[in-house]
């Protein structure tokens, strides 16, 4: 088996194996399955090298994927060595739903779980709103409002351990402009001139909300403030017709953000464990 750049005449579903393909892999000029390298620098220093790699299901049960895998380490571990990092590096391997094949083929290779990220569905049903903690209020949100969520949410998650990357403000502007641009849809706290926690909601194409960003600083924990501004939020959803909010977070997330939101009613409908090895320092 050879793997050879991906050429657009190439034919590989990248629906279908779920990632844009940079190789393919060949057996005798037959495409058995593809490949794609991600790399990048979390926030607690981590250097993550994300492998991607997919078989046609013919030729599945073969070793195709153990041998796609050994060859995307290799060159992980080329890269890692002409681009050097102070912290921790790693390989990274995900599964986009349970996928026991994928997922002992990692465990062979030495990967385990590293963190298991979760998706919630709510319907609404216009369940009453909840006050605010005393002192709060809320605020209309807009574009003048962006700096203070990005610093917020900087300061909130850039410490944690279970791959948080930490976005510059251009970026993160981006992201606001382009994928949540509906300010209606975004509910946010204030204590004077401080924001104390955040919901930041977007309608996706098929009406059903996007929640990827829930926040409350530590000053203002443990009061009830992510539950009123959730239940706020989903008011100002249904206000606009959408029905059905979704929300990804952390099993493991320290701030027992899963026990939250089924408190609120959300039920878990997808989970993708994500699978880390240490990548060992060439002596």
């Amino acid at each position: 088996m050879d793997l050879r750049p991906l050429a657009v005449t190439d034919g590989v579903d990248a629906v279908r194996a779920g990632f844009t393909p940079e190789f393919v892999a060949l057996d005798n000029d037959t495409l058995v399955g593809c490949t794609a390298l991600r790399w990048w620098d979390e926030a607690d220093g981590t250097r993550l090298y994300l492998l991607l790699g997919w078989v046609e299901p013919v030729f599945r049960d073969r070793g195709y994927g153990r041998r796609i895998l050994a060859w995307q380490e290799e060159q992980a571990r080329a890269h890692l060595a002409a681009n050097p990092t102070d912290g921790q590096a790693s390989y990274g391997g995900n599964t986009r739903e349970h996928d026991p094949s994928v997922e002992a083929l990692l465990r062979a290779a030495g990967y385990q779980v590293a963190f298991t990220r979760v998706h919630l569905t709510l319907e609404l049903d216009g369940a009453p709103l909840v006050d605010l903690p005393s002192g709060l209020e809320l605020r209309a949100a807009s574009p003048d409002h962006h700096r203070a969520v990005f610093e917020a949410n900087a300061e909130v998650f850039a410490d944690r351990d279970l791959g948080y990357v930490q976005d510059s403000f251009e970026e993160f502007e981006r992201e606001a402009a382009d994928d949540f641009g509906d300010h209606e849809l975004w509910t946010l706290a204030y204590d004077s001139d401080r924001l104390a926690g955040w919901v930041i909601s977007a309608e996706d194409e098929e009406g059903v909300a996007d929640t990827p960003w829930v926040g409350v600083r530590p000053a203002y924990r443990r009061q009830g403030l992510a539950s009123a501004l959730l239940r706020t939020n989903h008011a100002q959803l249904l206000d606009r017709g959408i029905h059905t909010s979704g929300i990804w977070t952390l099993a493991e997330n320290p701030s027992g953000s899963v026990a939250l939101y089924e408190s609120l009613g959300y039920r878990e409908d997808v989970r993708q464990p994500r699978y880390r090895k240490p990548i060992q320092p060439v002596t």
